[in-house]
């Protein structure tokens, strides 16, 4: 990727991350959910991004779990690796 430090390499990374939180996941919940159960009266996706982004608001632990998650995957599989080679950082 060209820079310089570790800590550019997880700047980029996590915003890459949470950018998928606040796009990505909330398209992917909708059409995961209308596939599996099949649409329900008042359900779109700009309403899907709406509840969203006021739960953000409110404090809603499910909202920020939906932004946040990505984020966490990315950190719980960095801790497994570490977890996995004993301590020992990757060069």
């Amino acid at each position: 990727m060209g820079l310089a430090s570790q800590w550019s390499k997880e700047l980029v990374l996590a915003a890459f991350a949470l950018m998928l939180g606040f796009a990505v996941m909330p398209i992917l919940i909708y059409y995961t959910g209308t596939a599996t159960l099949g649409p329900y009266e008042g359900a779109s996706l700009p309403r899907m991004y709406d509840s969203i982004f006021q739960g953000l608001a409110t404090g809603s632990p499910a909202s920020w779990i939906v932004v946040l998650g990505p984020y966490g995957l990315y950190l719980l599989a960095k801790i497994l690796r570490l977890w996995w080679r004993g301590g020992r950082p990757s060069a």
